[in-house]
């Protein structure tokens, strides 16, 4: 068991480590800006940790980040501010471009992208909807931070009882994701509904089968895809595993919060423009969420 385990972010995906992690009765402790939701876990787990002060995280084993992407720069200034000296980072965040910016505010410390696909949302009373049957893939942004990542990988496995795997590339391990990411997730914003319906609706799967392959092909021009990667497998697979899942841009959509548009698919379409690569459907999807969001 991990000596004690640090979260940053109080959202579904945060809620759903904390939880995971108190039931083992680990040291747990939660940077959030709102500790409303975890007056029922402080209840039942007395040693839970929780507060805006990220002080709270000195001296854990591994700090998980579950914030929104555009958050990144706030948070790693917060972290640098604690002069950890062995706390691994692991960033289970959307987008990209904040592994970049972690590293050059962490230097000393192992920098890890990780990629989940457990299911996590927040209903409008704030109660925990969860499916914990994904894979969580952990990857060092570093080389020589390989063994960080197994040992974080085994914290979630044998800590937290969830399935975790390692892997050697951490942009590999996030292209994968924003492909993905971009593919469902402004579609089921937009749809206003579970990722599984997309399985459902063939019109709704062929915008993101289309979204998903645009994506791929941009990724396998920048040398971060494999060749051989099938990115309509990949988005089918994602989608049984979520079935019932609403995500984090569905939510933040309907709420009338700013969504992480910018960060996967405004990413997307800048890189492709930058590679010479047509993402007509990518586009469309960037345009129509930054109206949605305008519109409130």
């Amino acid at each position: 068991m991990a000596d004690s385990i640090g979260i940053v972010g109080g959202g579904a995906l945060g809620t759903l480590l904390a939880s995971r992690f108190l039931k083992a009765e680990a040291d747990v402790r939660v940077v959030t800006r709102s500790g409303s939701r975890y007056d029922l876990l402080k209840s039942e787990h007395a040693s839970l940790r929780a507060g805006a002060d990220f002080g709270i995280l000195r001296s854990s084993e591994v700090v998980f980040l579950c914030v929104k992407a555009y958050h990144t720069k706030d948070v790693a200034r917060s972290l640098a501010s604690l002069e950890m000296e062995r706390t691994s980072v692991c960033s289970l965040q959307n987008g990209w471009g904040h592994m970049e910016l972690l590293d050059a505010a962490l230097p000393g410390l192992p920098i890890l992208a990780g990629a989940t696909s457990l299911g996590a949302y927040l209903d409008d009373e704030g109660l925990l909807h969860a499916t914990e049957r994904g894979t969580t893939v952990v990857a060092p942004w570093r080389p020589g931070d390989l063994a960080s990542a197994e040992r974080t990988a085994e914290i979630l496995r044998s800590t937290g009882g969830l399935l975790a795997e390692v892997r050697p590339d951490a942009r590999a391990v996030l292209w994968r994701k924003l492909i993905l990411n971009s593919a469902v997730n402004p579609v089921t914003a937009l749809a206003r509904c579970p990722n599984g319906v997309l399985l459902q609706e063939p019109g709704l799967f062929e915008i993101a089968r289309r979204a998903a392959r645009e994506a791929a092909c941009v990724g396998k021009k920048l040398g971060m895809v494999d060749p051989d990667f099938d990115p309509e497998e990949a988005l089918r697979a994602i989608l049984r595993e979520t079935v019932g899942n609403l995500s984090s841009m569905r939510e933040d959509l309907a709420r009338g919060r700013r969504t992480e548009i910018e960060e996967i698919t405004g990413t997307i379409v800048n890189l492709a423009e930058a590679a010479g690569e047509q993402v007509p459907v990518q586009a469309a999807l960037l345009t129509l969420v930054r109206a949605a969001e305008r519109r409130g």
